[in-house]
């Protein structure tokens, strides 16, 4: 004879009952979980710390005394404010021809933060001995909503080839 929760008893159905609760409060964490995470994009500033640390690897304007300023990156973004350091993050930065010959840099910055921030970003163009191929452009803001990325881009304003570039940002104002 089958028995029934019934039949057997009270506490065995409370325990039974409380058994099938537990399964499905399992149930349900265990799908919330699966649905918390990180918002994109998450930014780790370690790695971009440890290659500051050992100097560029590519060209770099390089001080007329060594030793007395850290090289500079070519053909990079330096952040020179110290405030927005661990809130925005360089993902990638690139130049390439117009179809008029002039030279194009695009910058993509990420906002690595939950709060919106606003940065301002002007490119140098330099020829091939790193001198000034033309003046430095004007700042550009750029707004970039909590977790979200945002493109800066800058063209040179002669068709006089620059080798490099070098493109500064600063907490906007």
């Amino acid at each position: 004879m089958t028995r029934t929760p019934e039949d057997q008893g009270p506490g065995r159905r409370t325990t039974t009952v409380r058994a099938a609760m537990v399964l499905g409060m399992a149930a349900l964490l265990a799908g919330c979980t699966a649905e918390l995470r990180e918002p994109r994009p998450f930014c780790d500033f370690a790695p971009i710390e440890e290659e500051a640390r050992a100097g560029p690897s590519g060209p770099a304007l390089l001080p007329k005394v060594p030793g007395s300023m850290t090289p500079m990156p070519l053909n990079a973004v330096n952040i020179i404010d110290p405030v927005i350091i661990n809130k925005v993050m360089v993902q990638e930065s690139r130049a390439r021809r117009n179809e008029t010959g002039t030279a194009q840099v695009w910058t993509r910055i990420a906002n690595c933060t939950d709060f919106p921030q606003q940065v301002e970003l002007r490119t140098h163009f330099l020829d091939e001995g790193q001198a000034p191929a033309e003046d430095a452009s004007a700042w550009q803001r750029l707004m970039l909503p909590p977790k979200s990325i945002g493109t800066y881009r800058e063209s040179s304003i002669s068709t006089i080839r620059p080798a490099y570039y070098y493109v500064e940002m600063r907490e906007g104002t």
